[in-house]
């Protein structure tokens, strides 16, 4: 059967050919024979234009009629096929026969109310197949009428858009964060690159590592989720809440506010969350804040360095603007330069390496090489606290080299695989490149190293980085994303640059085993990598049950505190 039925048209062509034959006043002649000619040459044409129509809807369309009742009466081929049913088991029924029960109800109340009004209803519907499986529809409904005017059937045309649908979804889970639902770190990066023209705060929870020590992960993910909530009550609509990551928060105002503003805005913030205890599991947990603020173009750079200066002040907050004592202490007296300085000078620059787990065999076969900074009264500092410092200073590739010189002296003496991390940064710097692979050659090493490119620092740039991985697997070294969703997370370059490794960042393995699209994207994450003959490494393995989560998958290592911390290179 096909989407139109052909009983109107040759009713039409033969009621317009007796009119033809009789003519305008009953008569005959050569006029009416050609008129008649004419207009069953005219009906013929529309007829095989209207067979055409009628094809292609049908081929390229899911369609379906039914009677003013939603039984259905009539269904095409492509109908049959994507929902696995056949006419028979079809005609009869309703279309709740394939309505996914993840629907609204408001959904399809709006829709009886539109069409039955006489208007047409537009929108994307998600169905269920005979055999469980989901896909989705863009569908149009139409109204269709007797002679009386009164409707007789609907007319229902979808196309099918479940690729788009669940790739979209795939996009929005890559901005979204798994545990409370908030955009994340990369939606935030994608919305200052949009609009950077604002002002944005950064919030740490106090002490928070004590809650998930004495009450466990769980009970400190469900303090967060509520913590979200009572977030989102307190900023104004026009303000976006983000959870970058452990208990760390930030709010992106629409626009750019004075400072009074945003000292008011945090005051409020800091008062309000410490006045009303988080409950969760009849127990109330009391929390406060430090908010560090910024605005601008360097606004979450601001933030950043107004946050810790909060931290070590012991403050509620702080904020970094025109005028306030931190941008002048800042910009008057950077400490961290002359620390950076003097560690090099003193050698100081220390490496520890954390070591990376077969789930095969269950031994150690890799280790990645961390830079620490150690003072002169011991205390030793990761990179997270002066790295910014150290490239307003000129002084990060300096860093980089030290790095690179003392991996390879520590590693020529053992026999396992090593990892350095590079950045863009460093993969631009021709000196740093050139000295990475000397020492590789120098100290027999290569087929050793592993070269951690960090995904969110620029590896979009294909050309340049596809250059540097070329050069590096022709002197023998491997080559590993790091960092994989946190950051760019597109699957489209991992196809383009030759990978070995995908190391999974700790954001999607540190709720592995509670959380399941967490758990979906790994599992896809592991079976792209298969299929394009890379390994996988899940980072931040910080349990035996994500530990064994992660097992489970198929991931080939695995690193964190559970299974190793950082340790000096002796």
């Amino acid at each position: 059967m096909s989407a139109f039925e052909n009983e109107d048209v040759v009713r039409l062509n033969d009621d317009n050919k007796d009119a033809a034959e009789s003519g305008p006043h009953g008569t005959s002649g050569e006029c009416s024979r050609q008129a008649e000619k004419s207009v069953f040459n005219e009906l013929t044409l529309n007829r095989s234009l209207l067979e055409q129509y009628k094809r292609a809807v049908d081929i390229s369309s899911i369609v379906s009629k039914t009677d003013p009742y939603g039984s259905i009466t009539f269904v095409n081929d492509q109908f049959c096929r994507i929902s696995g049913y056949s006419r028979e088991e079809l005609i009869g029924a309703t279309h709740k026969l394939i309505r996914h029960p993840d629907n609204s109800e408001t959904l399809f109340q709006d829709m009886w109310q539109t069409i039955r009004a006489r208007k047409v209803w537009q929108g994307v519907i998600k169905n269920r197949r005979k055999d469980g499986t989901t896909y989705y529809v863009d569908s149009v409904i139409v109204p269709l009428f007797d002679p009386a005017g009164q409707i007789s059937e609907f007319m229902s045309i979808r196309t099918d858009v479940t690729d788009l649908l669940e790739q979209r979804l795939l996009i929005e889970r890559q901005f979204t964060d798994p545990l409370t639902g908030l955009p994340n770190r990369q939606k935030l990066t994608t919305d200052l690159e949009v609009n950077s023209e604002r002002s944005f705060l950064l919030i740490d929870v106090s002490d928070f590592s004590e809650i998930n020590e004495y009450h466990g992960y769980p009970i400190g993910d469900q303090i967060l989720k509520a913590l979200a909530v009572m977030m989102q009550r307190l900023i104004s609509q026009d303000s976006t809440l983000y959870h970058l990551g452990g208990d760390i928060f930030g709010v992106l105002t629409s626009q750019r506010l004075d400072v009074n503003q945003v000292t008011f805005l945090c005051n409020e913030l800091s008062r309000r969350i410490s006045s009303y205890p988080v409950k969760v599991e009849d127990q109330h947990f009391p929390l406060s804040v430090v908010i560090g603020a910024g605005s601008g173009s360097r606004a979450f750079i601001e933030a950043d360095i107004a946050l810790h200066s909060a931290q070590e002040k012991q403050l509620a907050f702080e904020v970094y603007g025109q005028g306030s004592r931190l941008k002048k202490r800042i910009e008057d007296n950077i400490t961290w330069v002359g620390r950076i300085r003097d560690a090099i000078r003193h050698d100081r620059i220390e490496l520890v390496a954390q070591p990376i787990i077969s789930t095969r065999t269950g031994k150690i076969e890799k280790y990645e090489c961390l830079m620490r900074l150690r003072d002169e009264d011991g205390e030793l500092h990761s990179p997270y606290a002066f790295l910014e410092a150290a490239k307003r200073a000129r002084l990060y590739d300096s860093l980089t080299r030290i790095v690179i010189y003392k991996a390879f002296q520590h590693f020529s003496g053992r026999t396992e695989d090593f990892s350095i991390n590079l950045t863009a940064r460093d993969i631009l710097n021709t000196e740093t490149v050139d000295t990475l692979l000397r020492k590789a050659q120098m100290y027999e090493l290569a087929d050793r190293l592993i070269i951690e490119i960090v995904e969110s620092e620029g590896i979009e740039n294909y050309e340049q980085v596809s250059q540097f991985i070329a050069r590096a697997k022709d002197a023998g070294c491997r080559i590993a994303v790091d960092d994989f969703g946190s950051g760019y997370s597109n699957f489209e370059y991992l196809l383009k640059l030759d990978i070995d490794f995908i190391k999974v960042d700790g954001s999607l393995i540190r709720h592995l085993d509670t959380d399941a699209n967490t758990r979906m994207l790994s599992e896809m994450i592991v079976s792209f990598a298969q299929k394009v003959g890379a390994q996988t490494v899940a980072e931040f393995v910080h349990n035996e049950a994500v530990k064994q989560a992660a097992e489970a998958i198929g991931f080939d290592y695995l690193q964190g505190f559970h299974t190793g911390k950082p340790k000096p290179l002796v």
